[in-house]
Parts: C-alpha cells; sequence; structure tokens
C-alpha cells in the first residue's frame, strides 16, 4: 500500500553534553506554517536558551518535498541541516524538529555541534510513535439508492466519505487508498451494470490526498 509514516503524537528527548542542555521534541505538522508555529512556541517557552534549531520535513507534492531548516544563530552547517539529514533518515514524513540549547559554558566544536544536534533527534526518534498514512484518492459518485447500499455493504470500512447528499439519486464525495482505486472503479461498474443504473457516475480527482 502506498502512503506515507508519520508521527503519532508529539515525542521529545534530553541530552547533556559538557554542561549544555540539548531538548529535542519531534512535532507532527501537515504544512511548514505549523512548523513554523512550533518554532516560536519553543522560542516563546525557552527565552533564556542560547539556540532553538530546527527543522522541517514534508510529504512530497507537485514541486518536490518541501522542507526547512535553521541553525538559529549556531555556525553554519552544524545544526539543522544534520537535523535535517536524521529526519531524511527516519522515513517518516510531515514532522517538525526542534532543539533547545542551554549553553553550558564549554565549546564543542564544529564536530561536536554536529553529533550534539543530530543524536539528540535521533534519541526523540527512538521513543516516538509512528502511523501509517495511506494515500488517497477522492471520486464523486453518483448513483441510485440501491447501488449506494451495495457500495456501503462492500466499502464501508474502506472508503471515508466525506461529502453525501441524498435527493433522486446519492451523490457522495469519498476517498479511497490508492491501492483500492482500480478494485473500487469495478465494483462500481458492476454493480451499477447489474442494477442497469443508466445515470450512475464516477469521476476521479486529478490529485492525490497529500497526507491530509
Amino acid at each position: 500500500m502506498s502512503g506515507w509514516w508519520v508521527l503519532a503524537k508529539t515525542a521529545s528527548s534530553e541530552t547533556d553534553i559538557k554542561r549544555s542542555r540539548f531538548l529535542c521534541t519531534l512535532w507532527p505538522i501537515q504544512n511548514l506554517a505549523e512548523g513554523q508555529q512550533m518554532i516560536r512556541q519553543q522560542k516563546q517557552q525557552h527565552p533564556q536558551a542560547a539556540h532553538v534549531c530546527s527543522a522541517m520535513l514534508l510529504p512530497a507534492g507537485p514541486t518536490g518535498q518541501p522542507q526547512a531548516f535553521s541553525d538559529d544563530g549556531e555556525p553554519s552547517g552544524t545544526a539543522g541541516k544534520p537535523m535535517l539529514a536524521v529526519l531524511q533518515g527516519s522515513g517518516l514524513v510531515g514532522l517538525c524538529a526542534t532543539v533547545v540549547r542551554y549553553y553550558g559554558g564549554v565549546q564543542l566544536g564544529t564536530g561536536g555541534l554536529v553529533r550534539a544536534y543530530s543524536d539528540s533527534v535521533r534519541q526523540a526518534l527512538l521513543s516516538a510513535q509512528r502511523e501509517f498514512i495511506p494515500i488517497r484518492h477522492q471520486a464523486d459518485l453518483c448513483l441510485s439508492y440501491a447501488a449506494f447500499e451495495t457500495m456501503q455493504r462492500l466499502w464501508q470500512n474502506r472508503w471515508l466519505i466525506e461529502q453525501q447528499e441524498f435527493d433522486q439519486q446519492v451523490r457522495l464525495t469519498v476517498r479511497i487508498a490508492q491501492s483500492d482505486q482500480q478494485e473500487f472503479e469495478q465494483q462500481f461498474m458492476q454493480t451499477i451494470l447489474r442494477l442497469k443504473e443508466l445515470q450512475a457516475s464516477i469521476s476521479w480527482h486529478r490529485n492525490a490526498e497529500q497526507g491530509s
């Protein structure tokens, strides 16, 4: 089945390295704006912290995979980018990592910072709960009540009904897992042919669900 692994809920870790404290939090997000909000929230909650570094990774869209990172005052390339690399290797998407650093008075050097920020994210990932989100395709259906009852029996636990309207016919907007699309269309066509429904129709939307 096609889809993405995402965070089921927030995860965190705390690491002490040469008297510096590194507090990592992983947040499930649906867009970059949500991640930016989490970063602002961390800065407000930790006004005495030396740095609040971050990295974000979203599912791939039409223009690629949105991502962002920030060193927040640490030497360039020592915090945000290593954090992003860990996220990219985790198999997860749709998440934001923040690492709050309270400086302990001992400089760690470039290599030490890279290891500290990377390990902080890795530690948080160890306790992270994961959830699989299948890619779903959206379709508009128009069918009789009899056909709807048949499809409901076959698909009630496999489709997501987003909109429904009951008039002379039933009009639905549903989402189907990408892996079930061909089977769904075959069963829909078999149902309307068996019931001789000349007015029934199915129309697929062009874009797959992006992790919603």
